[in-house]
């Protein structure tokens, strides 16, 4: 009985019952866009960091990207130093490992090249700790000259053939998003990522000023013996000329206080959603209450109790909270997706989307929550409306 009362009574009032479920998928989807952004950033964030493979990373230090720029986003970073560097950080106490890296990027120059241009990291074979690990899991195997390995936001091609600063190559493999800078990289040995750098049109500028491409590095990643301090590592590495370095540590952390006032900002809007929610609803069910008092009132001279009504009233705030809370997660998530690409594009966060059980976790969670608001909300109309006095309410009024 009590469905088929809900469904005509939104039926009667179809514009009250709109507006009251845009209120609240306006709130859920404000809600689940803030917290999905967050989440997603701090997860990207922590895999960067963790599949990076290195305890510290070297860049120039005139370069005007920072060390968290290069490591969460995948724009193109022209920055070079002397690959004679290299030797001196080999030098620095407390360091295992290094390995070279040399950026470049793709041009969107022809048909057959990418849509956008990526940045084209070239990785030394024989020192490298970092593309070695993403081989064995895209591909199981070194690259041959003539082959790329893609990271997961790159588009894949038709024919895995794609043309990098005209010339064609073949695609080994692709990855799966892993979080950072990788996922909108193309990987190629380092002699390849120079050649092609080196002979296109394109990039002489940058030799003009750099010099050489055969002698140049981007980026120098770091393997610190065990026991060994990153941080110290990382002060003796800045006093090498032309250097600056930081931990992955300290990207990370870096990362977290810039997220802290995000988390403020999002802890205050959840503070005003509520509010907003609480004070809409309880308006808005205090008014339907008021309208439809004369056919409360019937229900309750027909018999029925006054458990019976304030049930009625919490059982159509729960079924219209329920539809809107899903269609406001679906919008925020919607937004989420938007927002991603804006930040791929326009900021040194790096993001990367929950899995699908968190996402479902993440919904299921933001909907209860709303649920909880509504019912809160809809707590006293309910109650006042199974107080009703049917004789009352009746004479007050013509039935509508």
């Amino acid at each position: 009985m009590f469905a088929k009362l809900i469904w005509r009574n939104a039926k009667r009032r179809p514009w009250q019952h709109g507006l009251t479920l845009f209120v609240v998928m306006a709130c859920t989807a404000a809600l689940a866009t803030g917290i999905l952004l967050v989440w997603g950033i701090e997860k990207a964030g922590q895999s960067a960091v963790d599949n990076l493979g290195a305890d510290v990373m070297a860049i120039p230090a005139d370069a005007h990207f920072e060390p968290g720029q290069v490591l969460f986003t995948g724009a193109p970073a022209n920055i070079y130093m002397n690959s004679e560097v290299l030797k001196e950080i080999a030098k620095v106490p407390g360091v295992e490992a290094i390995s070279a890296q040399f950026f470049s990027q793709t041009l969107n120059q022809s048909c057959c090249s990418l849509p956008e241009e990526y940045r084209l990291v070239g990785y030394d074979p024989q020192t490298d700790f970092l593309v070695r690990g993403l081989l064995a899991k895209g591909v199981g195997r070194d690259l041959k000259k003539t082959e790329v390995i893609v990271g997961g936001n790159v588009p894949a091609f038709l024919g895995d053939r794609v043309v990098i600063l005209a010339e064609p190559f073949d695609v080994a493999g692709y990855l799966e998003p892993l979080g950072g800078s990788i996922d909108d990289t193309i990987f190629v040995p380092i002699e390849t990522a120079r050649r092609l750098a080196g002979a296109s049109p394109f990039l002489q500028e940058y030799w003009q000023e750099a010099g050489n491409p055969e002698e140049l590095v981007s980026s120098v990643l770091i393997k610190t013996k065990e026991g060994t301090d990153a941080n110290q590592v990382a002060k003796d590495i800045d006093r090498i000329k032309g250097i600056k370095s930081v931990t992955a540590g300290k990207v990370f952390s870096d990362l977290k206080e810039e997220l802290l006032v995000i988390k403020d900002i999002l802890r205050l809007m959840v503070v005003i959603v509520c509010g907003i929610t609480i004070a809409s609803l309880a308006s808005r069910y205090s008014s339907l209450v008021m309208e439809r008092q004369q056919e409360l009132a019937l229900l309750r001279a027909l018999g029925t109790e006054k458990r019976g009504l304030f049930m009625l009233v919490m059982l159509e705030t729960l079924s219209s909270g329920l539809v809107a809370a899903v269609i406001g997660c679906l919008a925020g998530y919607g937004l989420v997706l938007y927002l991603a690409k804006a930040l791929s594009s326009h900021s040194s966060f790096p993001f990367m989307l929950p899995g699908a059980a968190q996402l479902s976790i993440a919904c299921l969670g933001i909907s209860a929550f709303i649920l909880v608001i509504c019912c809160l909300a809809a707590f006293w109309p309910a109650r006042n409306s199974s107080r009703l006095d049917p004789v009352i309410a009746l004479t007050e009024g013509e039935l509508k």
